[in-house]
């Protein structure tokens, strides 16, 4: 206990002697300030009107840099990474796309919250989560084990037919 202590007082003595070297060129002159004429004026009597203020720069000091130039550009969100079938479906062709206005093509989500995933199965990474009632566009053929669909943002990803149906709710 009493070396742990001794190595901590050392530790510190060596910084603050450290600190205290390096200090001593960091810090610019300063010449001290003396009270002059010109900074010392009489206080201006009751009756007197007080002198107008001068007016402000039109631009601002070079020093100053505005803060339009400070703030960093905002980054666009992507939906995400591109879409994968899984290794297991690689060699199947896709089904083609549905048109919008075939019955059927509106989906609904029935499950208070689902996983929408980035391809047919539990264990491909999920892209996004779908509130209930929330209305998609399917993608792929209906009906099956896991639909392909699109999220009202645009993205794409395959969710559990039976948290799917074409009835709103």
């Amino acid at each position: 206990m009493i070396r742990l202590g001794l190595l901590i007082l050392a530790t510190l003595t060596v910084l603050v002697l450290a600190l205290w070297q390096l200090g001593d060129g960091a810090a610019p002159e300063r010449a001290p300030v003396t009270p002059s004429s010109a900074t010392m004026t009489p206080q201006p009597a009751e009756s007197d009107p007080p002198a107008p203020a001068a007016p402000l720069a039109p631009e601002a000091p070079s020093g100053i840099v505005p803060a339009a130039s400070q703030t960093p550009e905002q980054a666009p969100r992507f939906p995400g990474p591109p879409l994968e079938p899984s290794p297991e479906f690689a060699e199947e062709t896709p089904a083609p796309d549905l048109p919008p206005g075939e019955a059927g093509a509106t989906l609904y989500v029935t499950a208070t919250r689902v996983n929408m995933r980035s391809g047919p199965g539990t264990d491909n990474p999920v892209v996004t989560g779908l509130d209930g009632g929330t209305a998609v566009e399917a993608l792929g053929p209906l009906g099956g084990e896991w639909m392909q669909i699109r999220a009202p943002s645009g993205q794409e990803g395959f969710v559990s037919g039976q948290f799917l149906s074409t009835q709103a709710p």
